[in-house]
């Protein structure tokens, strides 16, 4: 896939991600809440991620407005889903972020929520290049991306931190409005680990291949054993980031059973069934 055929698959029917929305983003708003412009909330250096993510001089982090996901408990709505704070900018002012993030010894550039700005990203990728950029590109998705825009990005994308956040889609619909979740995300992980591997570390610092994430929500500790069942299943060694971090925001106050933080024998019960299937990782309880 030629990045023309890429761009054309925003054009005047958006096809670019797997909600298929088929709005005009030159003239209207998708289902991602955006344009055919890059749009960023915040950047900066970050020290909250994974270990050899963040390592000692942190990741940097470009967090772009929008999602093509409209999860019910999002931390970061007011960026991903109420827009309420972002400015618009065209790829080279975005390749002289990662520029700048480069120079302030970033270990890597991280893009969060990046999926509907993919076509954007990677030519602000070959411009940044152009003028020296050299670190690792991290991209940090809730890997509901089409497999082929993955497979696209293998010389745009070295590192995958990617969520896998239901293995059951009645749940993805009721918390984040997309009824084929599952599906998706396994296939776009697979495509992830085929084309970079297993996560490679060097100096204790990650430069390519993935990580998986998943999030355990309160009173869904059947979904999350059932998360980890599929990974075990199959990926070969997989690093996973088990992350206890849910506390409940936005709309997840509608929502009595997640309403509230876990709890720790919930947690506890998760770690034992990852210990169970032999899965080894980042379990980060803050």
């Amino acid at each position: 896939m030629a990045l023309l055929d890429i761009e054309k698959l925003v054009g005047t029917s958006c096809r670019l991600c797997p909600r298929n929305c088929k709005l005009n983003r030159n003239i209207e708003t998708g289902l991602c809440k955006t344009n055919n412009k890059i749009e960023i909330a915040s950047f900066n250096l970050h020290f909250g991620e994974e270990p050899p993510i963040s390592g000692n001089y942190g990741s940097g982090t470009v967090f772009f407005a929008g999602c093509n996901m409209a999860c019910v408990f999002c931390q970061n709505y007011p960026i991903s889903q109420l827009k309420s704070a972002y400015k618009t900018i065209d790829e080279y002012a975005l390749a002289d972020i990662f520029l700048e993030l480069q120079n302030r010894k970033a270990h890597n550039i991280n893009l969060v929520t990046p999926s509907h700005f993919v076509h954007l990203i990677c030519k602000s990728i070959g411009i940044a290049r152009r003028k020296g950029f050299n670190i690792p590109v991290c991209y940090n998705t809730s890997s509901y991306d089409k497999p082929e825009i993955i497979e696209y990005l293998k010389d745009f994308v070295d590192i995958y931190l990617a969520d896998l956040k239901y293995a059951d889609n009645d749940l993805s619909y009721k918390y984040s409005g997309i009824s084929d979740y599952f599906e998706v995300a396994t296939k776009s992980i697979l495509k992830m680990q085929q084309t970079k591997g297993h996560l490679s570390i060097k100096n204790k610092i990650a430069s390519s291949g993935l990580i998986i994430r998943h999030l355990v929500i309160p009173n869904n500790i059947g979904n999350s054993k059932k998360v980890l069942d599929w990974i075990a299943s199959n990926i070969e060694h997989p690093t996973v980031s088990l992350m206890r971090q849910y506390f409940p925001a936005y709309k997840a106050f509608n929502y009595p059973e997640i309403a509230h933080k876990l709890v720790n024998y919930q947690w506890n019960e998760i770690l034992e069934y990852t210990d169970k299937l032999g899965i080894d990782g980042y379990f980060q309880v803050a």
